[in-house]
């Protein structure tokens, strides 16, 4: 999957204190969150201020500690 907002690839990142995490622009909330229910990922969505790293600008989505990060890549990496 790739950010419409930087061009960049979107990929799972992992921070010590909240675990893995991703960061999307917000028009794609809807988009992402559907792929993640239909592909069985946990997730907790979190707004800018109140997410463990990120921006207003960026959503969040955080999949927490021991989530499954090959799967959760490999689900974003299905998605053009």
């Amino acid at each position: 999957m790739w950010d419409h907002f930087d061009g960049a690839k979107v990929d799972v990142r992992v921070s010590q204190k909240c675990g893995a995490y991703i960061m999307i622009e917000p028009a794609r909330i809807a988009e992402v969150e559907a792929l993640l229910r239909t592909s069985g990922i946990p997730f907790t969505l979190e707004d800018g201020t109140n997410a463990c790293v990120g921006t207003p600008e960026a959503a969040v989505i955080e999949f927490g500690h021991g989530a499954d990060l090959k799967k959760i890549q490999r689900v974003l990496d299905g998605v053009q």
